[in-house]
């Protein structure tokens, strides 16, 4: 494994001179390891790179972030480095709003991305269908995370974990739930959306939003499985990023 970055990104293999980075932003809860398989799925040519935000794996002692935009300007402080590249951002579910305010941030900068690619993610001026997770109890916080399918039971049974954990978890779900946006100019990037065909979390209508958003293409692709269909189908995922990354690359 690469060393990390900074302690906002995590390589997880050496590419001596990379024609391009696809950063990989996690869903909430989740850390950089996510991603981990993904180096294989990954040509040879392209560095890949996930996002830890604060409050898990090796920065568990840091206080989580609340709101996407607190994320922002570390996130383009770790990037600075990677100006001289394409780069295709990618995220999911929360990542993928993560990804989006990166992107638009870089944008700003004069350094536009490749291609951003989102995933499991209704687009940013829809709102949810879902209450927000601010006023539930850790009873009813932790059926809703059950419900979604991206926690393992016996995780979610283990009391010291669960509470190690909870602060992280709302938090992120905090960020998830605040992040509206409802009239957001066109973006001057290409954005490739995937959709989960039994995904109760975010439509493929939802997710097709993003195209309002897309100021130079849109494609949707959508995949068999539920919110979590990234993990299924980790292959399709980097196939169509590989077809889509020469977009803008030069």
């Amino acid at each position: 494994m690469s060393p990390p970055l900074s302690s906002w990104l995590q390589g997880f293999r050496a590419v001596s001179a990379p024609l391009r980075s696809l950063v990989c932003f996690p869903y909430a809860g989740a850390g950089a390891a996510v991603f981990r398989d993904w180096a294989s799925a990954v040509d040879s040519d392209t560095e890949l790179l996930a996002v830890r935000l604060p409050g898990r794996e090796s920065r568990i002692g840091e206080p989580p972030l609340h709101r996407v935009e607190d994320a922002v300007p570390a996130l383009m402080a770790a990037l600075a480095p990677l100006d001289d590249r394409p780069l295709i951002l990618f995220g999911h579910s929360l990542g993928a709003t993560l990804a989006y305010a990166t992107a638009r941030a870089l944008v700003a900068r004069g350094h536009p991305p490749a291609v951003l690619a989102v995933s499991g993610r209704r687009a940013p001026h829809l709102a949810s269908r879902r209450p927000p997770v601010q006023g539930l109890d850790d009873a009813a916080f932790l059926s809703r995370l059950a419900a979604l399918g991206g926690t393992p039971p016996e995780v979610l049974a283990c009391d010291d974990l669960m509470e190690l954990m909870l602060p992280m978890l709302r938090a992120d779900f905090a960020m998830s739930d605040a992040f509206l946006e409802p009239g957001p100019p066109p973006l001057p990037v290409p954005i490739l959306a995937f959709a989960g065909a039994e995904d109760e979390e975010a439509t493929e209508a939802e997710v097709a939003g993003w195209e309002r958003l897309a100021g130079a293409g849109f494609s949707l692709r959508t995949l068999p499985g539920g919110h979590f269909f990234l993990h299924e189908q980790r292959a399709s995922i980097v196939r169509y990023l590989t077809e889509e990354r020469f977009r803008n690359t030069h």
